[in-house]
């Protein structure tokens, strides 16, 4: 059984801050992408001037996102000295008031709160950065406005259209908004031998719940796993050349694993190679996956490991 990725586990309690006082950061972070990261560099240039802890204000993921919640914890940490994650239900209807006197200024200390200028909060949504700015000055609490960040062609970074280039296949375009490739994290489970039979093993995954996937398709990878890492290609998809086999998710490594990938992967996605295919029979097939392995090492071999996120971390 999969653990309930989206559900809080370990967080910082308020009490450790709130004596001390605190600069919080306040978002979703879904992605912890570039805007993200600048955004809480400055909450953590603020607490550094101030002397107290920086934190991470943040909620449980929803629908289908680009970061499980263990991953998005692990990401915000390298920017924050604290990670709150409070469930969505124990604030949703608090005013915008009540949001700021008690979760910010009460539970946290809050010196200064940082966001971003779409940032909304308050039952529904009725703050904004305005109503924020006239209640900081109401408690004393400084309101630091980030401007979005934006790519080389001037677009706004944002996770809604880092979602969007996943949703695509356009997985290359999606790491570079990130500062690193878009990731998926799933456990070993036993497969039906196929790809065996075929000549190219591969580790079958059952993905954690709640991740955005790519489209059906295979693409370009580097995984991660208890004591090992590697390059591979990642299928994902309905196998349309044998129908009546269930979908399946699985990599296959360019060299023989040591040691042999068990429970948790963690697999970065450089880019699609291809979308998901039909083909007359396993030997077409076969051919067709040895011309995904020749242009797999051709490109991976130029390429860096993606630093860790979960796994070997």
């Amino acid at each position: 059984m999969l653990p309930d990725t989206n559900s809080p586990g370990s967080t910082s309690s308020p009490e450790l801050v709130s004596a001390r006082g605190s600069v919080v950061a306040v978002g979703r972070f879904d992605g912890v992408h570039l805007g993200h990261q600048f955004l809480l560099r400055e909450a953590r240039r603020s607490a550094r001037e101030w002397g107290v802890p920086a934190v991470a204000y943040t909620f449980p993921p929803t629908g289908e996102a680009l970061l499980p919640l263990p991953a998005k914890q692990a990401l915000l940490e390298r920017f924050c000295d604290r990670v709150l994650v409070k469930p969505w239900p124990e604030v949703r209807h608090l005013s915008p008031e009540e949001f700021v006197s008690r979760e910010l200024v009460g539970a946290l200390g809050a010196k200064v709160v940082v966001v971003g200028p779409n940032h909304r909060f308050g039952h529904r949504a009725r703050g904004d950065v305005d109503l924020l700015r006239t209640l900081g000055q109401r408690f004393s609490l400084q309101v630091r406005v980030v401007p979005p960040r934006t790519d080389a062609t001037g677009e706004v970074i944002s996770s809604r259209r880092i979602r969007e280039l996943v949703r695509a296949g356009r997985v290359e375009e999606a790491g570079k908004l990130l500062g690193r490739p878009p990731m998926l994290w799933g456990e070993r489970v036993s497969g039906v031998g196929l790809a065996s039979k075929l000549g190219f093993p591969t580790v079958n995954l059952e993905l954690w719940p709640g991740q955005l996937r790519p489209p059906a398709g295979v693409y370009l990878a580097w995984a991660r796993w208890s004591g090992g890492s590697g390059a591979g290609l990642f299928y994902l998809g309905s196998r349309p050349t044998f129908p009546h086999l269930p979908p399946t998710c699985e990599l296959h490594l360019l060299s023989s694993p040591e040691p042999e990938p068990e429970g948790l992967l963690e697999v970065a996605l450089f880019s699609q190679l291809r979308p998901d295919m039909r083909f007359s029979g396993p030997r077409e097939l076969g051919r067709q996956i040895q011309d995904d392995l020749r242009r797999a090492r051709d490109f991976l071999s130029s390429l860096s490991p993606p630093a860790p996120v979960l796994v070997g971390s």
